[in-house]
């Protein structure tokens, strides 16, 4: 069972290395789905923030930004090991979903 804001390796091979990383945005009431919802963190080298649409996100050492308006579904069965829970950064991540969403 995934957390919502756990963070996972990217299972996809094609992007790995400008998109390290997934996070789950889904929340833990649809986890009977067979997919989750997830958004990218975009290497620091290969993006231009765009300020609260894309919020830094630490994992490790690595400087990684939040890149929502590439929102994806990923099988839940390829999401196993989470590297981090991105709760801490729940405020942040949540005013990025809104912006994308209503522009406001």
């Amino acid at each position: 069972m995934t957390r919502q804001f756990d963070a996972f390796a990217n299972p996809s091979r094609a992007g790995k290395e400008e998109r390290p990383f997934i996070v789950t945005i889904q929340s833990g009431i649809w986890d009977q789905i067979a997919t989750r919802i997830c958004v990218p963190l975009i290497d620091e080298r290969f993006i231009r923030p765009q300020g609260r649409l894309n919020p830094r996100i630490i994992i490790g050492r690595r400087l990684l930004y939040f890149h929502p308006l590439e929102v994806l579904t990923v099988p839940a069965r390829l999401l196993r090991n989470p590297v981090a829970n991105l709760e801490e950064y729940r405020y942040q991540i949540v005013s990025a979903l809104d912006l994308m969403i209503t522009g406001i």
